[in-house]
């Protein structure tokens, strides 16, 4: 399973990769911090998951999204907010993310995530 995760803050990032790994070792988990960086990453690598900030290098995760979903609309895209946030939430949706969690991303929300995609995980 291959999973991306684009934030331009990386030890945000490196935290949820790290967490990623620890639940699924096979999982093979590219960081972005670069918004152009990680659209090309999503149509090059093909990833079966991609977590995204709440706002990527000026626009808004939601915006990068729908940005990502031109290029492929393959990955389960999930989207993370800093709180709950019912309109944030609405946002994501609509952008076409197929859940919304709050960061950091606890286990729940990673074994969600990877759940039913590629295999997924079970436990």
């Amino acid at each position: 399973m291959r999973v991306v995760i684009v934030d331009p803050d990386l030890k945000a990032g490196r935290k949820l990769a790290a967490s990623v790994e620890k639940m699924l070792p096979s999982a093979d988990v590219l960081l972005y911090a670069e918004s152009q960086e990680a659209l090309n990453g999503i149509e090059t690598h093909a990833p079966d998951v991609t977590f995204v900030a709440p706002d990527v290098n000026g626009m808004t995760g939601p915006e990068f999204l729908a940005k990502a979903r031109i290029k492929t609309d393959e990955p389960k895209y999930v989207g993370t907010v800093e709180k709950p946030d019912a309109d944030a939430s609405i946002a994501w949706i609509s952008a076409g993310a197929t859940l919304v969690v709050a960061r950091p991303v606890d286990s729940l929300g990673i074994r969600t995530a990877l759940r039913g995609v590629a295999g997924g995980i079970d436990t």
